[in-house]
């Protein structure tokens, strides 16, 4: 059988013809789809990267602020440790010094009214041992007890402040320097002699004295010549000694 190179060459038309014709109408158009189909994937590729990226970037950051936050709370939460720990602290002060103050007012009231029951204790005492003193001595007193006392108090005249002597001879000087004296017994002469010259010379004038027995006395003296007041007896005494402690 012979070839037919015109049937060869109309073959190879053909076939070059359909290939242009598949190219044209068949393979661009798939290729172009293929293509729009690839941009279409890489687009979304992209925009899912982005959103990835996106979240991460999300992620990051909330747990940024969730460290942020751990350390806020962790910081608030010492403060506030520490600001419950002063508050108690300063409590704790106050209480203690509150206790303090209060032992301080139970000491003092403690020790007033210890003092107080001395006080008391000791005008007790001393009422007791003055009325004590005062039955005893009622009982011991006589002349003789009342001239030692009459010498003591004409040894306070010899030494009478200078004062006092004044006044007594600007008392003298004005008329006014009336002079009385009480005794518990009654003066012998020579003891209202001796009083009234010491009297006399303190004065710096004579002097006229009058004399009364006064029982209440006790014993001794009450010597009241002007402004002058000397008191040498045993009541008078005994009425200092029982008004010390009070």
């Amino acid at each position: 059988m012979g070839l037919d190179w015109s049937t060869f060459l109309l073959e190879i038309a053909n076939f070059l013809i359909l290939v242009w014709i598949l190219k044209h109408f068949l393979y661009a158009p798939v290729k172009a789809a293929i293509e729009q189909r690839h941009k279409r994937v890489a687009a979304i590729q992209a925009q899912a990267e982005a959103t990835r990226s996106e979240a991460e970037q999300m992620r990051a950051d909330y747990a940024s602020r969730l460290g942020d936050w751990e350390r806020e709370r962790a910081e608030a939460r010492a403060e506030l440790d520490r600001e419950l720990a002063a508050e108690r602290s300063r409590r704790l002060e106050e209480q203690q010094a509150e206790r303090a103050r209060a032992r301080d007012k139970a000491a003092v009231l403690d020790d007033r009214e210890r003092r107080q029951r001395q006080r008391q204790d000791q005008q007790r005492a001393l009422a007791l041992a003055a009325g004590f003193a005062g039955r005893l001595l009622t009982r011991l007193a006589d002349a003789t007890l009342e001239a030692r006392l009459c010498d003591v108090l004409l040894e306070d005249l010899n030494q009478l402040p200078e004062a006092e002597r004044a006044a007594l001879a600007s008392a003298a000087d004005a008329g006014t320097a009336s002079v009385r004296i009480q005794s518990a017994f009654d003066l012998p002469p020579e003891r209202r002699e001796a009083i009234g010259s010491a009297l006399s010379e303190i004065a710096g004038r004579p002097l006229e004295p009058t004399f009364a027995q006064e029982p209440a006395l006790i014993a001794g003296l009450l010597i009241e010549a002007g402004p002058l007041i000397l008191r040498a007896n045993l009541r008078d005494e005994l009425r200092v000694f029982s008004e010390i402690g009070q």
